[in-house]
């Protein structure tokens, strides 16, 4: 039988142990070899004990779910242990990540005769193959979706680019931005890398933008989610203006088919910080597959989210709407070569986006 005593003493001992391993770092790698087997052990048992005590009541054990987690804390080739500091929400953080997904996926995949992987952001599709594990001959579809309903630009006039980021280059692109969305008959949604970057450009753009505009607020409830698309739905007719993060809550998941979105504007590339785990995937895919790492691991991810970002504008074979990137990086060979569809550079995208919305009227 547990008695409180010795369920303090142990949780207390796990607790000092865990301290000493991160100290004053802000997150940590570990691996098997760091832990103490029998603070560890010990943890896991203790939780255990407490799990079945707790289920003979008939009642849910978190614990257990705990312990079945800490077993998992190895060093499987292709996975990460990470403890890092959570300074927002007060506590210490255990993540087990998977770095490579073939891992799970090739086995599935292995046993089946063929496999339709279906999605729009499955460029560039080399990179895939080799990721998911996928062997053998392959086919690609293109969209069904016409493509005279949609105008494809990349504006390269700006950047967002660490090394270049001013007062000039935030008021450069506010300008630009207001333009396109004036230009734009309906509603439009801006995708930016970050809310910081977001809050950099909003006073100048919104003092130039014709438009009522909205805000995305980090970590929104459903609820919250909801009225806000709500409202910004309501101004189909006069066109409102939807500034969100890359990553935030409208950056997939979210449908405004038929004249609810005419336009989808990406301004920059939401790269990862340079975080232990983001590193650990660059080294990962530097190992499996000699010179690729920075792109498997760092630049591409990026892409696949503002891809999805671009993917919320045209959601049905009778949509029409304008989707712009803004970074002059977009137009760089080796970030347009991630690009399914054909992306015409221009600096002349107000008389581009008027004519292609007087073509369809």
């Amino acid at each position: 039988e547990l008695k409180n005593d010795e369920c303090h003493e142990s949780l207390n001992r796990l607790e000092y142990w865990i301290k000493e391993l991160i100290m004053d770092l802000d997150e940590v790698i570990v691996k098997q070899g760091e832990f103490d087997p029998g603070k560890f052990t010990e943890a896991i048992e203790l939780f255990e004990k407490l799990a079945e005590r707790t289920r003979e009541d008939n009642k849910r054990s978190y614990l257990g779910t705990i312990a079945n987690f800490l077993m998992k804390y190895t060093d499987e080739e292709g996975y990460i242990n990470i403890i890092r500091k959570n300074y927002e929400r007060k506590h210490i953080e255990f993540k087990h990540s998977c770095l490579d997904p073939s891992l799970i996926a090739r086995p599935i995949l292995n046993n089946a005769y063929s496999s339709i992987v279906m999605s729009g952001t499955l460029e560039p599709i080399d990179m895939f193959k080799e990721i998911l594990g996928l062997k053998g001959e392959h086919f690609e579809f293109p969209s069904p979706f016409p493509a005279r309903n949609k105008l494809n630009l990349i504006v390269p006039e700006t950047t967002t680019k660490y090394s270049e980021r001013s007062v000039d280059q935030y008021n450069h692109i506010a300008s630009n931005l207001a333009k396109m969305c004036n230009k734009i008959p309906g509603n439009t949604i801006i995708f930016f890398p970050s809310y910081y970057i977001r809050d950099q450009i909003y006073n100048a753009f919104s003092e130039l933008c014709e438009k009522t505009t909205f805000n995305e607020v980090p970590k929104m409830s459903k609820e919250e989610k909801d009225s806000l698309l709500k409202r910004f739905k309501s101004y189909k007719e006069h066109g409102a203006v939807l500034l969100a993060a890359a990553s935030g809550s409208f950056g997939e998941g979210v449908d405004l088919p038929g004249n609810l979105l005419k336009g989808v504007i990406v301004v920059g590339l939401p790269l990862n910080k340079p975080t232990l785990e983001t590193s650990s995937l660059i080294n990962y895919y530097n190992q499996k597959y000699p010179g690729k790492g920075w792109d498997y691991g760092y630049t591409l991810p990026a892409f696949a989210k503002i891809l999805q970002n671009a993917g919320r504008c045209i959601r049905s074979e009778t949509d029409k709407g304008v989707i712009i990137f803004m970074d002059k990086r977009f137009s760089w060979g080796n970030y347009k070569k991630c690009f399914s569809e054909d992306y015409s550079v221009s600096l002349d995208f107000e008389e581009k986006i008027k004519k292609f919305f007087e073509k369809h009227e």
